[in-house]
C-alpha cells in the first residue's frame, strides 16, 4: 500500500517516501492543552463535524497526509491529527465529516486521561480495553484508542463515535418481504470498466458487509495488524464507512463505481467464531434501501444468504433455521440469488451429513452455493483439509449434479483452494471434471502455504499468476467467476 501525499496552501508538495517520524511534530514544541472527552472531541475538534466547520474553528492544517479516502490533517500548535473522509482523488472538501482525531506524541491532554498515564490506572477507571494489536488497544464502549509507550503508558490518543461490539448473531429469522424502496433516477451511465480500448460491464461477486459491532475482536486484530501503524488508531473510525454499502466516501458503491464495477453480490456471512458475522436480515435491508439501483435499471448489488451452523446437530433447530434460510429465496427471489457458506470458518466439514439440507434448500430453489475454499489467515479458522479442501466435497458435487435423485446444484469454489497446492488442485480438477462447478477469483494474490506432501512452503511467489494459467491451460476460462473478497 501507498501513501498519497498533498501539500496544503502554499506547502510543496512532499514526496511519497515520507516517514510517519515526518508526520508528527517535533517533542521540543509544547503545544497548547486540550481535553479528551470520550467518543466525542480532543480540544475543539468534534467527531461529525465538517471540514468547513474545522477549518472555521482552526484555520487551515499544517499538512496533510492522504490514504484510502481519507486525510489526515495535523494542528501543530494543538499536536492533534484529524481524520476526515475524502472523495475518490483523495481531495479534501468543505462537506468531507471528521470521522476521528488523535493526539500527537507530544501533546498536552487535560482531564481523566493524560499522556503518560499507565494502562493499569486507566483501566481501573474505565475497564479493560476489548482490542489489544500490540501497543495499540480499543476501549470501544468509551469510543477511545490508545498507542501505548513500550511500558505501557499512553503515548498518544485518539476518539471515534463509540460503539458496543456484539459478536453473538441475532437468532435467525425468516424474511421481512418488504417491497424495495424507491429510489432517485440513477446516475446518468452504468460505470464500465475499460481495458485495451474495449468496455466491459464487471460483476464483483464477493463483497462482505455489515456492522463493526459485529466483529470479532480477535478478527479485528488481525485486521488491524494487516495496515499500516499510521492508520491503526483510527480503524474503528474508518471500518463502519468502509462495511456501508451505501457512505458517499467510502461505501461499497462508491469504491465499485470508482473502479469501473457495474454490480456487486453482498454476502451474509455467519462467521462469529472468526471474523464476524452479518446476518440475512441485514443484507435485506441493505438490498431493498432506495439507494440499491443502477443505471441499467436493475438493483446494483444482489445478495447471497446463508445460515448459523451452530448447534446444528439438533433436528429441530437445523429445521428451524433451514426453513429461516429459504425464505429469503420465496419471498425476495429478486435479491436474492444464492447461498455463502464458510465450512473453514464455521467449524464444519465438506462431507458431514449433518449439514447437508443446505444443498437441498438450493436445489428446491434453483440458486448456487458460493463455498471458502483454501486456507484462511484469520484467528480460530479450522486448518485440516476436510475443512477447507474442496477435494473432500466432491461426493456432495456428485450427489447434487440433478442426476442421482437430489436435485441441481451450482457449486462455486471461491478462492480456488488457496494457500494449499492439492486444494488449489482438486478446485481445478473438480471444474473440470463436473459442469456444475464453478471457480470464483478473489483472494488469490498470496504466496503457497502448503506443498504437495503437505509440507510447509517458505516461498514468497505469489499464486495468483500459476493460478491464472492453469485455468487458461485447462480450458477453464468460462467457468472463472471475477470478486476481489472486499469491502
Amino acid at each position: 500500500m501507498c501513501l498519497a501525499l498533498s501539500a496544503c496552501d502554499d506547502q510543496s508538495t512532499r514526496t511519497a517516501n515520507m516517514s510517519e517520524s515526518d508526520a508528527i511534530v517535533s517533542d521540543t514544541f509544547i503545544p497548547m492543552p486540550v481535553e479528551l472527552v470520550l467518543g466525542r472531541s480532543i480540544g475543539p475538534v468534534t467527531i461529525g463535524m465538517s471540514v468547513a466547520e474545522l477549518k472555521a474553528t482552526l484555520g487551515e492544517p499544517d499538512r496533510s497526509i492522504g490514504f484510502h479516502r481519507t486525510s489526515n490533517l495535523t494542528y501543530e500548535d494543538l499536536a492533534l491529527e484529524v481524520v476526515v473522509s475524502t472523495v475518490e482523488n483523495l481531495e479534501v472538501i468543505d462537506s468531507s465529516e471528521v470521522i476521528a482525531v488523535s493526539t500527537l506524541p507530544n501533546a498536552v491532554l487535560e482531564g481523566s486521561i493524560t499522556v503518560g498515564m499507565p494502562l493499569d490506572e486507566l483501566t481501573e477507571s474505565y475497564g479493560a480495553p476489548d482490542v489489544v494489536i500490540d501497543k495499540v488497544v480499543y476501549l470501544t464502549k468509551l469510543g477511545l484508542g490508545l498507542e501505548l509507550s513500550d511500558d505501557n503508558r499512553v503515548q498518544r490518543a485518539s476518539v471515534w463515535r463509540a460503539f458496543t461490539l456484539a459478536s453473538e448473531p441475532p437468532p435467525m429469522q425468516e424474511a421481512v418481504g418488504m417491497p424495495a424502496e424507491e429510489g432517485e433516477a440513477s446516475e446518468a451511465e452504468l460505470p464500465m470498466f475499460e481495458f485495451d480500448g474495449e468496455r466491459y460491464e464487471v460483476v464483483d461477486a464477493h463483497l462482505h458487509t455489515g456492522f463493526i459491532e459485529s466483529q470479532l475482536p480477535s478478527g479485528m486484530s488481525f485486521l488491524v495488524s494487516q495496515i499500516p501503524p499510521f492508520a491503526q488508531l483510527y480503524f474503528p473510525a474508518t471500518t463502519p464507512q468502509v462495511l456501508d454499502p451505501y457512505n458517499e466516501y467510502q461505501g461499497i458503491k462508491e469504491h465499485t463505481r470508482s473502479a469501473g464495477v457495474a454490480h456487486a453480490l453482498i454476502l451474509a456471512t455467519y462467521t462469529h467464531h472468526t471474523i464476524g458475522y452479518a446476518s440475512n436480515r441485514e443484507i435485506e435491508a441493505k438490498l431493498v434501501d432506495a439507494r440499491n439501483h443502477s443505471a441499467d435499471g436493475l438493483p446494483w448489488a444482489w445478495g447471497l444468504a446463508s445460515v448459523n451452523y451452530d448447534d446444528f446437530e439438533n433436528e429441530e433447530i437445523a429445521r428451524e433455521r433451514l426453513t429461516a434460510l429459504e425464505s429469503y429465496f420465496e419471498r425476495q427471489p429478486d435479491l436474492f440469488v444464492g447461498i455463502k457458506l464458510a465450512h473453514a470458518h464455521q467449524a464444519v466439514s465438506f462431507e458431514d451429513p449433518i449439514y447437508l439440507g443446505v444443498y437441498d434448500v438450493a436445489a428446491r430453489q434453483n440458486v448456487p452455493v458460493l463455498l471458502h475454499t483454501g486456507l484462511s489467515p484469520f484467528p480460530n479458522t479450522q486448518t485440516e483439509p476436510e475443512f477447507y479442501d474442496p477435494g473432500t466435497l466432491e461426493s456432495v458435487v456428485e450427489a447434487y449434479d440433478g442426476q442421482h435423485g437430489q436435485g441441481r446444484v451450482d457449486f462455486v469454489l471461491s478462492h480456488i483452494g488457496q494457500g494449499d497446492f492439492n486444494a488449489i488442485e482438486h478446485s481445478l480438477q473438480l471444474a473440470q471434471r463436473y459442469e456444475h462447478v464453478w471457480l470464483e477469483l478473489s483472494a488469490i494474490n498470496r504466496a503457497l502455504l502448503v506443498g504437495a506432501e503437505g509440507e510447509p512452503v517458505e516461498d514468497s511467489t505469489l499464486m495468483h499468476p500459476y493460478v491464472l494459467e492453469q485455468i487458461k491451460a485447462r480450458g477453464l476460462t468460462d467457468k472463472l467467476i471475477f470478486a476481489t473478497d472486499g469491502p
